[in-house]
């Protein structure tokens, strides 16, 4: 059985390889390890599809939901996920499987048990279904903002960038109002628009429109400076400098 691999983290891509080497369900031939959204599209535009796809729900180039939406996937996939509440609530309903990281020889040899004993024509449901749940998703475009005496919406498109510190998220305007957020960054990662917002690194999510301009930094890092004064530094890491690029050049 031919699988690939979508992750963008070369430790789990790793750990995930040396499993399903070793698992006793299946044999596993990985034909193509994907580290972002864009090389996943491209690969699957120009090469026969897979029998498996192991994909991490969020990559460095934003949420993996952008394969469904502009290239057609006709293999079953197992998501994987290195947080569980969000997951859940996606996609128990549609009975797609997914991994929590770090992922287990049982967790995988579970999962796999179960595409083994999928018929044909339970694959092609599960294709379809995963297809149209993902792509009938609805992207978010206000966040409800809880005070400890009232609540407003905050539409999104007012946000210039979102900001954890110490396990709590917080949406910066314009204005440059803070406004506490209930939501993970990798919460936020799945649900905003990817053409407009960017995960920068494990602290920030930048909005396109906030950028004023990018400076080079050490060990071939970028620097991005935003329109308004921002909590640390935003500095992206030499592995996401393509991604970063290739985001700044499709808005």
């Amino acid at each position: 059985m031919k699988a690939i691999i979508i992750e963008d983290e070369t430790a789990a891509v790793r750990s995930l390889r040396a499993i399903l080497e070793q698992n006793r369900v299946l044999p596993v031939e990985v034909v193509a390890e994907l580290e972002s959204a864009k090389d996943s599209i491209d690969y699957l535009s120009s090469n026969p599809q897979p029998d498996l796809i192991f994909m991490d729900i969020h990559l460095a180039d934003g949420s993996a939901f952008r394969i469904f939406e502009q290239v057609e996937v006709n293999a079953p996939v197992i998501f994987t996920t290195a947080y569980d509440e969000y997951a859940l609530q996606a996609f128990q309903v549609s009975s797609i499987d997914y991994l929590l990281k770090p992922v287990s020889p049982a967790d995988l040899e579970r999962a796999l048990n179960k595409f083994r004993l999928f018929s044909p024509d339970e694959r092609e449901q599960h294709i379809l279904l995963t297809n149209q749940i993902i792509q009938n998703r609805h992207i978010v475009k206000s966040l409800l903002i809880q005070l400890p005496d009232k609540f407003y919406p905050l539409p999104v498109e007012t946000v210039y960038f979102f900001y954890t510190a110490q396990e709590k998220v917080t949406a910066y305007t314009a204005d440059g109002r803070q406004h506490p957020v209930d939501r993970t960054l990798d919460q936020l990662g799945e649900q905003l628009d990817t053409h407009g917002f960017f995960r920068a690194n494990r602290q920030f999510i930048i909005a396109s429109k906030a950028i004023k301009d990018v400076s080079l930094w050490f060990g071939s890092r970028l620097s991005v400076n935003l329109l308004l004064p921002v909590p640390e530094r935003i500095v992206i890491s030499k592995n996401k400098t393509p991604l970063f690029k290739k985001w700044i050049l499709e808005e």
